[in-house]
Formats: structure tokens, sequence, C-alpha cells
């Protein structure tokens, strides 16, 4: 998943939708990737975060996993995220846009001045950055924790008790419609803007991150997914095609459906109200088949462990905070040589995955100080 973010950021500099830092010339192939990548990997993240909820709150431990989540999400956010990465991810988005002409640690001080989205450049913790991710899932970690302790003399919790009813196959399908009653909610009532954030909208977010956390504390939905994830994988793919192909009408080319015209490098096309919501309803169900397809197809042939998982697994964090910026720096660069697109993304997702996990086992892995800053635990002399 967290690999999935790093081409999906790289492919945004050659997608129809980018407004920030871009490459000239669009692609088809790279806006299809990312539309696809859309459909599910922040929900995946979220329904991930969910399941570590489960694991990490013990019973009427609560002001411990308050005091965890702190350290680990926070402690990054406010303070690595605001005076190390946005700074670095604005100072681009200026130099692109030809309002930056001095290097990074002259323009620095700058970066103080005005808020990022009014006209400023000052972007604190998650705002118009990446990083938004860590702040959500902060906030609905506490808002929703009286929904996840469970009880010392039951050793349950409510989203535990409510995950009973969900346990039949039937019901397990039919969690898809609260989310895309949320997509489209949100659409009619006009607050469709902030799907910028990872292309879904914050009661959908929410749900998703309640969803991983009824999966994995009740073995009967375990199971579930496990048997039926095949097939939900299956669904997940035809349903992608056909709303990928519809969404660029490479074939599908569909009154209020198709939002581009390949024939003017995907230049946007009116929006018809309707019809988008009747597309965000849509998917809704496509992602509930990637997450159900991907969960129970992974625990098939991806239950196992070793020593590069637990690397990685160790690493994920640090490299999620760091890689957009890192990305926009070797994009800023490479966008401006007289190459193919699709050279252009390749050294772009391969440079940038070498200087991360560089300084990521060099400096971050390393360091006492850096792995506190950045959320890992601390390592042993």
């Amino acid at each position: 998943a967290t690999l999935a973010v790093l081409l999906l950021h790289c492919g945004k500099i050659f997608d129809y939708h980018t407004t920030v830092v871009f490459n000239e010339v669009r692609s088809p192939l790279l806006s299809a990737l990312r539309e696809w990548i859309l459909l599910w990997v922040m929900p995946l993240f979220f329904v991930i975060s969910g399941a570590s909820v489960f694991f990490a709150v013990k019973p009427g431990k609560a002001g411990l996993f308050v005091k965890s989540r702190t350290k680990r999400l926070v402690i990054p956010l406010i303070l690595v995220g605001t005076f190390l990465i946005n700074p670095v991810y604005v100072y681009i988005e200026r130099l692109f846009q030809g309002q930056a002409v001095t290097n990074f640690f002259l323009w620095y001080p700058n970066f103080f001045k005005g808020m990022y989205g009014a006209g400023g450049n000052f972007a604190a913790v998650g705002h118009g950055t990446h990083l938004w991710y860590l702040e959500f899932l902060f906030i609905y970690s506490l808002i929703l924790l009286p929904l996840f302790v469970r009880s010392e003399k039951r050793n349950t919790s409510f989203l535990a008790k409510l995950a009973v009813y969900f346990a039949r196959p039937w019901a397990l399908f039919l969690l898809f419609i609260p989310i895309s009653l949320a997509s489209t909610i949100f659409e009619a009532i006009g607050l469709g803007f902030m799907r910028i954030m990872g292309g879904w909208d914050l009661l959908s977010y929410l749900l998703f991150f309640c969803y991983g956390y009824m999966i994995f504390c009740n073995e009967r939905i375990k199971q579930g997914i496990s048997k039926y994830g095949p097939a939900y994988l299956i669904a997940a793919v035809v349903l992608t095609a056909l709303h990928v192909d519809s969404h660029f009408g490479l074939h599908l080319n569909l009154s209020a459906i198709t939002r581009h015209d390949l024939s003017q490098n995907g230049a946007p096309l009116p929006l018809n109200h309707a019809g988008w919501i009747a597309v965000l309803a849509f998917r809704g169900l496509i992602a509930w088949c990637w997450i159900v397809g991907l969960l129970g197809t992974g625990s098939r042939v991806l239950n196992f462990s070793n020593k590069f998982l637990a690397y990685g697994n160790e690493a994920v964090l640090p490299f999620y905070i760091l890689h957009h910026s890192v990305i926009y720096v070797v994009g800023f660069y490479v966008i401006q040589r007289d190459i193919g697109v699709i050279t252009k993304f390749c050294i772009i997702a391969s440079a940038s995955f070498v200087i991360i996990m560089a300084i990521y086992e060099v400096l971050i892995r390393r360091l006492r100080v850096l792995r506190f800053l950045f959320g890992m635990k601390s390592k042993n002399p």
C-alpha cells in the first residue's frame, strides 16, 4: 500500500487533474493508473489503521493508547511535518510557479509568511500536504475511542458487538452502502471539494477506519473475507475497468459520466452534478470490493513474515512522511528534461525510492532522536 502511494504521487505529476507541479504533456495511462489507485489505497490505509487500533487498545488502558498515538502521530506531524517536510513541499511549488528565485535555505524564512492556500506559504501540521492522513488518524482515534475501548469485565467493545451483525456474507457485502451514502451526501451538500485529500471524504474515511476494527475483532468476518476475497477481487477488477474506461471515455464515452476529453490532452468536460453523484455511489461499491478482495486474497497468499517484511514494516511511517516532498524535488528537475513521459515517471519513481530509503537507512533508522521525531520506537542499545 505504501509503495502504491509512491506511484500515486509520482503519477500525479502527469495526471490530468494536477494543478501544482506538473509535466507539460499529460499521460492518459498514468492518469488511469492514479484513478485506479485512488479507488482503494487510502481506504485500505484507514482499514489497516482501524485494525491496528484493535490490537493496540488494551482493556482499561485507554490513556496508554492515547499516549502511544501522540508519540507516533502528533510528534512527527507537528515537528517534522511543519518545520521540515511541508517547507520543502511549498518551496518546490513556489519554485515551479516562478515565485522563489533563491535556494531553499535562503527562502526558508518565507515559509512562515501567510497561510498556505490563502496566498501565503505556512502549511502547519497536515494542511495542504499529504500529512493530513496522520492528522485525521489521530483525530479519529480520539473521537472514536469510546467505541474502541474494551471493558475489563467483559473484554468487548461497542464496535465488537456491532461487528457480530455483519458476520454473514450478505451483511458483509452491504457495508458498502454507508460508504456510498457518505460520498453522495458530501457531494450533494457542496462539500465535494474535500475529496482532494486522497480522493475520499471525511465520513467515508471514518467508516473505513471503523470497518478495519470490526473486521479484525471478529473471527467469523475474517473467515468470510478469506473465503470470498478472491471473488471480491475479481469483481473489483471488472468494476474498476468499467469506471476507469467511462471516466476517461476510452471506449465508454458516456454523457454526464466521462470527465475528460482525450482529444484535448485530457481537458475536463462540463460536470453533470447528478451523474457525478451516481459515479460516487458506484465508487463506494468498487472500493469495498477492493478492500475485501485484497484482505481476503492477502490472508491466503501473504500470510507469512520474514526479515524483509519486518524491516519494511518499521520503515513505513518514515517512508510515508518523506515520500511526497522527495517526489516533488526529484520531479521538478526531471520534468524539465526532453525525454518521454513514461521514462520521466520511471526515473522519478526509482530515484525517489532510492533517496527516501537512503535517508531512512543512513539517518532516521540509526539516530535515536530521529527515530523519536519520525514516530518510531526507541532502538535498543
